[in-house]
């Protein structure tokens, strides 16, 4: 997740860093995060809540002094999204997390047999995207990759890819 996450950081960072027309060594972002790791139903449902500056810090003269940028437009937000959908799930694949094949793109877990423990089968369950307890054990979870890909939102705010969703809540 570590991995995941300074991804997401770079790519949002480097794209605040040219909206500012500077460069990384030039000016510096900041976000917190927090990480989210199940839905509702036990299901492996991973997602980031990063709050980020809305603009950048410039050393000038010995002092740091923060550039607003502009908000994302809706092309930009949603170019992003592609961005990280793109590069998470090359690492993805390259750490072996992932299967790509021409139908779909899923998560695995092998291994899976009847001398599982209890948590083993609830992250079978979780990472194979399926309800791990209660009367819809075994069903199918409801995810966005269920979902066919949307365009951006009315008021350009969110964009949707791959399963994948990017909020801009620009407070200016």
């Amino acid at each position: 997740m570590s991995k995941v996450l300074g991804i997401v950081y770079r790519t949002i960072a480097s794209h605040l860093i040219r909206q500012a027309n500077l460069t990384r060594a030039t000016a510096h972002t900041g976000a917190v995060t927090l990480i989210q790791r199940f839905g509702s139903a036990l299901n492996l449902n991973v997602h980031l809540h990063m709050l980020f500056l809305d603009g950048v810090y410039v050393e000038e003269q010995g002092t740091l002094t923060f550039r607003r940028v502009a908000p994302p437009t809706t092309m930009q937000l949603q170019a992003l999204l592609e961005r990280l959908a793109q590069r998470i799930g090359r690492h993805l694949q390259r750490s072996g997390w992932l299967r790509r094949d021409a139908e779909s793109s899923d998560l695995q877990l092998d291994g899976l047999d009847d001398e599982t423990t209890c948590m083993d089968s609830l992250r079978g369950h979780s990472i194979t995207n399926h309800i791990a307890i209660g009367k819809h054990q075994g069903r199918k979870a409801f995810t966005l990759q269920t979902q066919p890909a949307s365009e951006p939102s009315q008021d350009g705010r969110v964009a949707r890819a791959a399963g994948f969703s990017l909020h801009n809540d620009y407070v200016g």
